[in-house]
């Protein structure tokens, strides 16, 4: 059972090379603005110690660019075998982390890049979005979005801007000027939402949705067309129910969704988990079950927040004046300092009693440390281009 009421999780036998690859596997979220915060303190030996393989920013991690810039320069600092990801949900227009009010140039929303730039007017635009990105101390942009919009627009997707129209073209078109933009300054993208959140009629930010009678096959075209195309090396996983693929399991735990993108779409990167701290997640399942199932159906990375505004009703695009608050939701704790420990005390138990293949996680391992590696090719390529940077 899951360790309750916050306390850490209990000194177990875990074998090396298992938690060695376990921590590959976590990404979280964290409280603290400078290298001095406790929490950022935790988050630098949690890393050093291989219980973490990336963490993810929020508004409430950045005060201005010059804090920020700090700050991950000490993350990345930490002492580890692999470089960490450093990820951020950088869409544009209402779904961006950095902003001109932090001295960052504005990001312009997916909507509004397909409206009126050009292909080639909207790779520099994303080209100049990375290499902000990348000088601040992002290595891995959650971006871009691949939904379709929906008629009339969801809540979650098209009436946030964050569609690039609800033409399959154009989507696969400007989705593709954004993984070569930012991959040109040495980040990396990920296409979400799997398998297409535009056309479904809430957010699951706040719950599980059933698109059974909203989801068409067509919303599997952008992501089948750009695995096609070799631009894609991160896929991230909704937390969406169609009754007729896997009934009443969510795309992130369903073997047979995550057989499709791996099978019938030829993707053979990383999949990435939506937050599951959200309240689709949170509100359903026990960690030990988020983590099991996460990880049997197929997840690579399993993220979590660590931000207890996913679970609120306005879920966590809306943090810009968010303070960290702890709150319990069932037997989680969010937000919870020993969370990585915790994680990988249940993926371990999982595989001592027979209900995790440790080669499930020994595959998974190996796409996230091909990607690791290929991060620091493109880091090297962009220095080689531009200069060591001053």
């Amino acid at each position: 059972m899951s360790p309750e009421n916050g306390a850490p999780a209990p000194e177990v036998n875990i074998h090396q090379s298992l938690r060695k690859q376990l921590g590959q596997l976590l990404c979280v979220g964290f409280h603290g603005t400078t290298p001095t915060d406790p929490g950022v303190q935790n988050i630098i030996e949690q890393a050093e110690a291989g219980l973490i393989g990336g963490v993810i920013i929020y508004r409430y991690n950045i005060l201005n660019r010059a804090q920020l810039t700090h700050l991950l320069l000490a993350i990345q600092g930490a002492k580890t075998e692999f470089p960490l990801f450093v990820f951020v949900d950088q869409e544009g227009g209402k779904i961006q982390r950095v902003d001109s009010s932090q001295g960052f140039k504005e990001t312009l929303s997916a909507k509004r890049v397909a409206a009126d730039l050009s292909p080639k007017a909207a790779q520099q635009h994303y080209a100049d979005l990375g290499q902000e990105l990348q000088a601040a101390g992002f290595n891995f942009d959650l971006a871009p979005c691949v939904d379709l919009d929906g008629d009339p627009p969801g809540p979650a997707i098209g009436q946030l801007d964050r569609s690039y129209s609800r033409d399959v073209t154009t989507v696969i078109t400007y989705a593709q000027t954004m993984l070569e933009g930012l991959g040109s300054q040495g980040v990396l993208g990920c296409l979400k939402h799997f398998p297409g959140h535009g056309r479904a009629r809430g957010d699951s930010h706040t719950g599980l949705l059933d698109i059974t009678h909203t989801w068409t096959a067509a919303e599997l075209e952008p992501f089948k067309q750009l695995v096609s195309r070799g631009v894609v090396d991160a896929v991230m996983t909704s937390h969406l129910v169609h009754q007729h693929v896997d009934a009443g399991t969510p795309v992130t735990f369903s073997a047979e969704w995550l057989r499709i993108l791996r099978e019938d779409l030829g993707f053979d990167g990383v999949i990435v988990a939506d937050d599951l701290h959200m309240g689709a997640i949170i509100r359903h399942y026990t960690l030990q079950e988020t983590v099991v199932q996460g990880l049997t159906a197929g997840v690579d990375l399993l993220m979590f927040s660590n931000n207890p505004l996913a679970a609120q009703p306005q879920g966590i695009r809306h943090d810009l004046n968010a303070t960290m608050a702890t709150v319990s939701t069932g037997d989680w704790v969010v937000a919870d300092s020993d969370l990585p420990a915790k994680v990988i005390f249940e993926a371990n138990a999982a595989v001592a009693a027979g209900h995790l293949a440790a080669s499930t996680i020994n595959a998974a391992y190996e796409r996230v440390i091909k990607l690791k590696r290929k991060l620091v090719r493109l880091r090297a390529d962009t220095i080689s281009l531009q200069g060591e940077p001053t």
